[in-house]
């Protein structure tokens, strides 16, 4: 049930990333045509996490994490470790896919060779946020954020060796998240969101996200994760490596 939660509340949050928008700036930009992802690119290394942790514990806080690393290769292979740690030890799962082939292992067991049908492969990408989806930083509504953020000011800086414009969402933007979230009971009570993207200079591409918000008293999805309020959190995702010709995706075999 944590993990679930938690693999829903990295989805949300994702798929809630408002459109920065104020009264006196234009209305969400809608693309007529959206790409299948929002990265150009044949290669690159990605880290999306979740931390949750309980702000009033001090050393005894409760903390949840999950995160996925991994690898694209184009057209069709893929390198992840998917990693949850809910206070009581990690739990790493690792899955290599090429074409219709993979490999799975967890923790430090020995590779096992099978297929994307695989139960257990099934499990991780059905969870972790990859870019195994075909909406992995793409689809409608981050083509639409990603149309909508070039109307904010922007600020040029170096993120993961790429030059980027970071962007920034005021107030106004923060309050369309927090309506938006407001629809769902398990962020009913959820304060100071704070959002920021950083878009590649070359291509538009978003090189980071970060999101930050407190959940303010408890909720049904606190309770199951055995979290108390305040509880602080953070998403944040990191592209890397684009289109570097060292970034290879082989078999555990190969290796």
């Amino acid at each position: 049930m944590a993990v679930f939660a938690s693999s829903v509340l990295l989805a949300t949050l994702l798929a809630a990333c408002g459109d920065g928008s104020s009264t006196d700036q234009p209305a969400l930009a809608t693309p007529t045509a959206a790409p299948a992802a929002a990265l150009p690119l044949d290669r690159f290394h990605y880290t999306a996490s979740l931390t949750l942790r309980e702000a009033g514990g001090g050393s005894e806080a409760g903390e949840l994490f999950v995160s996925t690393s991994g690898d694209f290769q184009w057209p069709d292979r893929h390198s992840l470790t998917y990693t949850t740690d809910l206070g009581e030890g990690a739990i790493v799962r690792s899955v290599v896919i090429i074409d219709e082939t993979a490999w799975f292992r967890q923790d430090g067991e020995p590779w096992r060779k099978t297929d994307r049908d695989d139960e257990q492969v099934a499990d991780v990408l059905d969870v972790a946020f990859s870019a195994v989806r075909p909406d992995f930083l793409g689809g409608p509504e981050f083509e639409a954020v990603r149309a909508n953020v070039r109307d904010l000011p922007s600020t040029e800086e170096r993120v993961n060796d790429v030059t980027a414009n970071h962007y920034r969402v005021g107030t106004e933007g923060r309050r369309f998240f927090e309506s938006f979230l407001a629809a769902d009971q398990a962020f009913e009570n959820i304060e100071n969101v704070r959002w920021e993207l950083w878009l590649a200079k070359l291509g538009g591409w978003p090189v980071r996200l970060l999101v930050t918000g407190t959940f303010t008293s408890d909720v049904r999805m606190l309770d199951s994760l055995e979290l108390e309020a305040p509880t602080l959190w953070e998403l944040r995702i990191d592209v890397s490596r684009p289109n570097d010709p060292t970034l290879l995706v082989q078999s555990p075999d190969e290796d």
